[in-house]
């Protein structure tokens, strides 16, 4: 999902479909930076909604998936290979919008949008009574191509301008270029952090690393407590890392043993050049210790952000793919804290919603059985916060309870 920069959410007239005259069928091997979350789907729900009729929103979505092969959104998926037939997607179009069957609602629900989804289909929209739901394949892109397909789906503004002006070329060359190409310095303090980091692996006990069953429960933070905080962190740390302290602090004070390191989530198109963007998947899950303090984690993020850290790590783990070892078949008896960020939804504010009290729901799988990924959005001037978790190994009483310390009173579980 997006972190460290607000998605761009500015759309344009509705584009017409690529005539499937012009596009012949294109395919190709899935990208490793794809593959990297196979296995993975993102789904969101928005509620209260003025649902639009399926007929409108098989027409947003055929515009959607007709903005040609580089636009990702009309890929279909044979094992690790992508296909974009332009001659079938009327007909794909079709099966993308869906009726939203009621068990899949609600924070016990939205988990189970993954078990009626086409597994060939990059995303699917549901609709239902007061409420409507995408499901998407996580190879098709991030947290940015996600909320890009919703306001296309749904806002009814037509499709929005990324679509027009996608650029599918691989980001991580410009962007590695634009961060070290001139600024040599930062690859040799790289370099110099890597040798000198000493951090302690784990050695306590551990559980089967298999995963259970995916849960989720969520909340909202108001406008003041959300400004309060953002307010405590000016001029001292990141409010994304003042935030993974406030989750790791509510963890534990909910009973729920935590390890001391966890992530953050960076939007790597930081580093791509000016005017440069990809809807592909371009984040990667940053390492934060607690261990000492909210300031030396400051300050460390801060740095790691500017000599290129994150990039570098993504670089590195897409070298090391095509031999990575198996799964682990043991994983910490610790939750490992995920805080990902997607920062202020601008794009979705547009959707014909019913009251004020927008919330925006989304279940993500996490890194690892014993991951905990807490996604933060804001929309309408308030936080919507869904937490993810294996409710095999977490009680599901106990990340509710750590939910509602986060969202209520996130400055008294700051240090």
């Amino acid at each position: 999902m997006v972190i460290a920069r607000e998605p761009r959410a500015t759309t344009s007239p509705r584009h017409e479909p690529v005539e499937p005259d012009r596009v012949a069928v294109s395919s190709g091997r899935i990208p490793g930076r794809d593959l990297l979350s196979e296995g993975v789907r993102i789904s969101v729900e928005l509620a209260p909604l003025i649902v639009p009729e399926r007929e409108t929103v098989v027409r947003a979505v055929r515009a959607l998936i007709g903005m040609g092969a580089a636009a990702r959104a009309g890929r279909t998926f044979e094992g690790n290979r992508w296909r974009y037939d332009a001659g079938r997607l009327d007909a794909q179009a079709e099966r993308m919008v869906q009726p939203l069957p009621t068990e899949t609602t609600g924070d016990a629900g939205l988990p189970r949008l993954r078990e009626i989804v086409a597994p060939d289909l990059p995303f699917m929209v549901f609709l239902g009574e007061d409420r409507a739901s995408l499901c998407i394949d996580h190879r098709l892109g991030d947290g940015f191509l996600s909320v890009m397909l919703t306001a296309g789906a749904l806002s009814g503004r037509g499709t929005p301008a990324v679509f027009a002006s996608a650029d599918d070329r691989n980001p991580l060359p410009a962007a590695l270029s634009a961060t070290y190409g001139r600024h040599a310095s930062r690859l040799g303090a790289l370099l110099r952090d890597r040798w000198t980091d000493d951090r302690p692996g784990y050695a306590g006990p551990t559980v089967p690393g298999p995963p259970g069953r995916l849960d989720l429960v969520t909340g909202t933070m108001d406008a003041a407590t959300f400004r309060a905080v953002a307010d405590w962190s000016r001029g001292r740390v990141p409010p994304t890392l003042a935030m993974m302290f406030a989750l790791h602090e509510a963890l534990r004070r909910s009973g729920i043993p935590v390890m001391d390191e966890g992530a953050i989530l960076v939007d790597l198109r930081r580093y791509l050049p000016s005017g440069r963007s990809t809807l592909a998947n371009f984040v990667v899950g940053h390492p934060i210790s607690v261990r000492d303090g909210i300031d030396v984690a400051g300050a460390r993020f801060h740095r790691d952000l500017h000599v290129g850290r994150p990039l570098a790590a993504l670089t590195s783990g897409l070298a090391t793919h095509a031999w990575r070892r198996n799964a682990p078949t043991e994983v910490p008896a610790a939750a490992s804290p995920t805080l990902s960020d997607m920062g202020f939804l601008r794009a979705l504010e547009p959707l014909p919603w019913a009251s004020d009290d927008a919330v925006v729901r989304v279940s993500v799988d996490p890194a690892g059985r014993n991951g905990i990924t807490a996604l933060t959005a804001v929309l309408r001037r308030r936080l919507n916060i869904s937490v993810s978790f294996d409710s095999s190994l977490w009680e599901r009483d106990a990340v509710s309870a750590a939910c509602d310390l986060l969202r209520h009173d996130p400055k008294g579980l700051l240090p």
